[in-house]
């Protein structure tokens, strides 16, 4: 009985239906290739293995030995070798980063550059930057006063007022790496004013400070970059 072979898979190749070839008693299959192309192939070439695409894989084999990377260093990755899919087609190739990571990397991304770590350099320069962009001062985050924002964990609904076990409300405000106790209330909303009144008394004036200190220093830095 002739096996019905449309649907199966022979490297790059997927039959997609019996074709005929006129004067040939041999069966042929016409099949699609993962390029796109279609091409007729003989029966007993797609079941030894002598076809495998249609005719493309070649000419990426050709062009994947035209340079070998393996050993060679492009930042903190080492090339380990090619990387092969299931068909043994190049898809790229195998490096070890610095950090221990295996990744995948394309040749021209590597010579040019564009690649230079399995993404953790990326990571460490992101997380720079983050600490570029905090300031601190006297032990004060400029940027955390100045949101004046709840963090998440706040169950109350306001910074610095918490709810204590006898149903009072207790307010206090960090400041210059110190923690001020601001009172024991008897309402939420008294809390709350006495924690606004304690930000206008210690946050304001510094905040006010701190624009005129950088504004100052930002004109100077300008004056230097014109006279240089």
């Amino acid at each position: 009985m002739k096996q019905d072979m449309t649907g199966r898979q022979f490297g790059r190749l997927t039959v997609a239906g019996e074709a005929k070839k006129e004067g040939s008693r041999k069966r042929f299959w016409l099949c699609k290739c993962q390029c796109g192309n279609e091409t007729v192939v003989e029966e007993s070439h797609l079941k030894n293995g002598h076809t495998r695409s249609c005719g493309c894989y070649r000419k990426i084999a050709q062009r994947n030995r035209g340079l070998d990377l393996t050993g060679q260093r492009y930042g903190r990755l080492v090339v380990l070798g090619k990387a092969m899919d299931g068909d043994g087609t190049v898809i790229g190739w195998r490096c070890l980063c610095d950090c221990g990571t295996v990744c995948i990397c394309q040749k021209g991304n590597l010579r040019s550059g564009v690649t230079k770590s399995c993404g953790c350099l990326q990571e460490e320069k992101r997380k720079e930057n983050m600490k570029k962009a905090i300031h601190f001062v006297d032990g004060t985050c400029v940027e955390r006063i100045a949101s004046r924002k709840t963090f998440i964990n706040n169950t109350t609904g306001h910074r610095g007022v918490y709810r204590r076990e006898n149903n009072r409300w207790r307010a206090s405000i960090g400041f210059r790496g110190k923690v001020y106790y601001l009172g024991s209330f008897g309402t939420f909303d008294e809390a709350v004013q006495a924690r606004l009144e304690a930000e206008a008394r210690f946050y304001d004036p510094f905040l006010e400070q701190y624009g005129k200190e950088n504004e100052e220093r930002s004109f100077s830095m300008e004056d230097e970059r014109q006279e240089g």
